[in-house]
């Protein structure tokens, strides 16, 4: 039996490189719970990776495939906006 997952294009931040790349998670599952999660590998399984150095911005590699250490990470951000739910701010005027 496999669960669910969806595929989200997010950008990684780690020390020395910006990552950008396709993480799996869980269908229904928000960022910020997977990465607070106890229950979550130590490393993300990612796909369609582009790595580039954080200080010049340089490309070092594209790959099908790498493991990131949560550990590493510094800051996590989904690049694509989920299908879009009405908000609840929707069509409200701004208090000025």
């Amino acid at each position: 039996m496999h669960a669910k997952k969806e595929r989200m294009r997010v950008e990684i931040y780690t020390t020395t490189h910006r990552i950008v790349a396709d993480l799996h998670i869980f269908a229904g599952a928000r960022l910020t719970d997977i990465m607070q999660s106890r229950e979550t590998s130590s490393f993300f399984a990612l796909t369609d990776v582009e790595v580039y150095e954080l200080a010049t911005g340089r490309e070092v590699f594209r790959t099908d495939f790498i493991d990131v250490n949560r550990s590493h990470i510094v800051m996590l951000r989904p690049l694509e906006k989920p299908p879009a739910a009405a908000s609840p701010r929707e069509g409200m005027r701004p208090g000025f």
